[in-house]
């Protein structure tokens, strides 16, 4: 409302709209992946890191590698395997998630790096475009048509599948779970593996969309990812994480960003923005909980 009475000419269009859904596309899709992760009560620090590595060799399979895009979507298949390993040693070796993802993304922005040297990947087919950059009709981003499938598929693994009552179970209580049968353990492995190929979906449309891999293209997704959960918990299920809640929570997140680039607003000033709109959803959340037990 605020937007569209500063910038009525500029704000309230449907081409703003769409434009704010593409802008989204990512950020909504890692986050959709996080969300597994968060469910459980455990979080994952590599996100950021393991989507700027994916992005690297999906880049490097396509222009050093001369494979067609499509085998390239093997990349999707490596981000699950970095979310097993981030499952793995946490449920399975007991080390405490922060500092297991930490370490995990540390390795995968070292081998970046070492790859890399520093330096992007550029050059890539131009039929690549079809993940990030072009649109279906000449309308709807296809960046959008996927985040929307990824919802869908999240949706459907956890509200209409075991294993997704078993991911709510372990985050709402794991002893309980654990005495009921389920087996916690391969649980939490499973999170982190939807979160890994989150993470792989994001970096193919992330690198579609720019045209050339950035050895820390994804880095700041991290923090924007879990404040789009956690916004969205406060808005549904009495802050608990939550796919609805995540997808509103990063469409408020590029909202603002949206809103205050058309009012020319300094990129200083957006950070202090969205801090205090955080601030405020953390601090809804913890009444919420309060008020609950």
């Amino acid at each position: 409302l605020v937007f569209s009475i500063l910038a009525p000419s500029a704000f309230p269009t449907l081409s703003n709209v769409i434009s704010i859904l593409r802008q989204i596309a990512m950020l909504a899709t890692i986050s959709l992946g996080l969300t597994f992760v968060l469910i459980t009560k455990r979080s994952d620090l590599s996100i950021g890191y393991s989507t700027s590595f994916l992005g690297i060799v999906v880049a490097a399979l396509l222009v050093r590698a001369g494979m067609n895009i499509w085998l390239a979507l093997i990349t999707v298949l490596l981000g699950a395997l970095i979310g097993l390993i981030n499952g793995v040693v946490i449920a399975y070796l007991g080390v405490p998630d922060f500092i297991a993802s930490l370490g995990v993304g540390y390795v995968v922005a070292g081998i970046n790096q070492a790859y890399t040297k520093g330096h992007p990947i550029s050059n890539l087919p131009a039929d690549f475009e079809i993940f990030g950059a072009q649109r279906l009709g000449g309308v709807i981003p296809n960046a959008v048509i996927i985040m929307l499938i990824v919802l869908v598929v999240s949706s459907i693994i956890l509200n209409q599948t075991k294993l997704g009552r078993y991911i709510y179970g372990v985050g709402d209580n794991e002893e309980a779970s654990l005495m009921s049968g389920v087996n916690t353990r391969s649980t939490i492995v499973w999170a982190y593996v939807f979160c890994g190929i989150a993470c792989g979906v994001t970096a193919v449309m992330l690198t579609s969309r720019l045209g050339s891999a950035h050895p820390q293209a994804a880095e700041d997704y991290l923090l924007d990812a879990i404040a789009a959960v956690w916004l969205g918990g406060t808005a549904f299920k009495d802050g608990e994480p939550n796919l609805a809640g995540t997808l509103l929570g990063a469409l408020i997140i590029g909202t603002m960003a949206n809103g205050l680039t058309i009012l020319n607003v300094s990129y200083y000033y957006q950070d202090i923005a969205t801090g205090l709109i955080i601030l405020a959803a953390v601090i809804i959340t913890s009444v919420q909980k309060s008020h609950k037990n």
